[in-house]
């Protein structure tokens, strides 16, 4: 049954649109900077010591968390080295007069360095630590029309809302999903990613078929409040069978989906199991968008996406495979901003599983019809770990049109896991780094990572913007990503 090894080729490209606002804000007057992992303001300093406040993800203060103004413990002055009490407040000496790195780290979060930060004030939100097993989400996706005999394949793809900021670091393993199920049809078995849900119906073909895996599962690399998304769409299952038949390649195979409609539920994940239905008809996609797509190169594939901010959530609403300069109709549904996601990979890397083949170049807009230009695919970073570390990333030239906003980059633990009877390497993030403007060598602090399991991955991004030079990520509008294991 090749035909459903097409949704983990949907499942890339509707979980690049798994957007939400970030609604918190900040003095509009301050320079702020955001991202999946971190978020941090800044404001010239006010008192005689500089104040660094450090909170968790809910807003409340961090105690105990360690902080590194500088490149080491009394470099590039003494008492560089502070720790916040229980307000979360640490105290920075006078002598930070130039622009420094600023490193965090405190008992159950991920650690975070910003680069060549202005002394001042600052506020700095970390996110938790991820887990060495994650937790699992599962359930059903309810309400799809599911009608045997008529041709056509229902089904729906769970996945995490994520936020805009979550373009500087993007994690593939939240939206293809590693883990697998098994689906078993006409005496033959096949694995499909396990945040498909794909409820019983039968078709035929040359036999009678029947498909069962009405339960979706998703991997969660932390405990807390989330928010998932399910996007339903049916496809005709004798015609992408017959495709696949004749040899053609899966993602010539996207404009074959219709994506119908979507629904979103919140829970609280706090124990290793969690149990979650997600409706897939709450929202109706019934409009359409007309948009013309980006040309790209003869090894080269684009996906073109629509989304709708509904009360503060990005909403996938449809994807298909870019035409290449021609316009392109995309579902969509009224009352809210719609917003245009292109995403362009090499040919030779779109459904491989090698390390550095994430690699991907990606534009976030408001919709328009008018084609957006792409930053260009940057080859594979490098790091070298003498006393510390140092990640060198390659040279990206300025577009005409598109301001250098930041780089970031992403160190995380490669640990082994077993589901079922599939071993691969899961990312256990470990440190995130952030710096403005774009940057060739990211120079880390002296300070020592666990020891962990010795295979470790890197993965960088260069952030830029066509609407703005102010560094507030709010403003990032594209982005290229590569990565490296080491």
């Amino acid at each position: 049954m090749k035909s459903f090894k097409l949704v983990l080729l949907l499942t890339l490209c509707l979980g690049l649109t798994a957007c939400n606002k970030d609604d918190k804000g900040g003095d509009k007057k301050s320079s702020a900077f955001a991202s999946g992992t971190a978020r941090f303001e800044w404001s010239a300093q006010t008192s005689e010591n500089a104040e660094i406040k450090i909170l968790n993800q809910y807003g409340e203060p961090v105690v105990g968390a360690q902080i590194l103004i500088g490149d080491a413990q009394g470099t590039p002055f003494r008492n560089n080295f502070v720790t916040t009490d229980g307000r979360g407040l640490a105290l920075v000496p006078n002598e930070w007069t130039t622009p420094e790195s600023v490193t965090v780290q405190a008992n159950g979060y991920i650690r975070s360095t910003i680069l060549r930060q202005p002394p001042g004030n600052l506020v700095i939100r970390m996110n938790p630590a991820y887990l060495a097993q994650y937790a699992e989400v599962k359930g059903n996706v309810t309400g799809l029309p599911v009608k045997n005999g008529d041709g056509l394949i229902d089904f729906a793809l769970a996945m995490p809302v994520m936020g805009k900021k979550d373009l500087l670091n993007f994690d593939f393993g939240q939206v293809i999903s590693p883990y697998t199920d098994t689906l078993s049809a006409a005496g033959q078995t096949s694995q499909v990613p396990s945040n498909l849900s794909l409820p019983k119906q039968s078709e035929s073909y040359f036999i009678n078929v029947t498909l069962n895996k009405p339960i979706y599962r998703m991997k969660v690399p932390n405990y807390g409040a989330k928010k998932f998304v399910a996007v339903r769409g049916r496809f005709n299952f004798k015609q992408v069978v017959g495709e696949l038949r004749n040899g053609k390649p899966f993602y010539d195979l996207i404009n074959m989906f219709s994506i119908l409609g979507s629904g979103t539920a919140n829970t609280v994940v706090t124990e290793p199991l969690t149990n979650l239905d997600i409706p897939g008809t709450q929202i109706e996609h019934n409009t359409v968008l007309q948009v013309n797509t980006p040309v790209t190169g003869a090894d080269e594939i684009a996906l073109v996406l629509s989304t709708v901010d509904q009360a503060g959530d990005m909403i996938p609403t449809d994807v298909k495979r870019s035409t290449n300069g021609k316009v392109t109709a995309l579902q969509s549904f009224t009352g809210g901003q719609a917003y245009i996601v292109n995403v362009m990979k090499k040919q030779s890397e779109f459904m491989a599983t090698t390390p550095g083949s994430d690699r991907m170049s990606a534009t976030f807009l408001p919709y328009s019809i008018t084609a957006p230009k792409f930053l260009p695919l940057i080859a594979n970073p490098s790091i070298t770990n003498n006393d510390r570390f140092t990640i060198t990333v390659p040279n990206l030239s300025e577009v005409s049109g598109i301001y250098s906003l930041a780089t970031s980059a992403i160190i995380s633990d490669l640990v082994e896991i077993t589901d079922g009877t599939v071993k691969f390497m899961n990312p256990i993030r470990k440190w995130e780094v952030f710096g403005y403007g774009w940057t060739t060598q990211l120079n880390l602090p002296k300070w020592p990572m666990d020891a962990g399991t010795g295979r470790r991955r890197v993965e960088v991004n260069y952030v830029g913007s066509a609407t703005s030079r102010d560094n507030n990520i709010d403003n990032a509008t594209h982005v290229t990503h590569a990565s490296a294991d080491f």
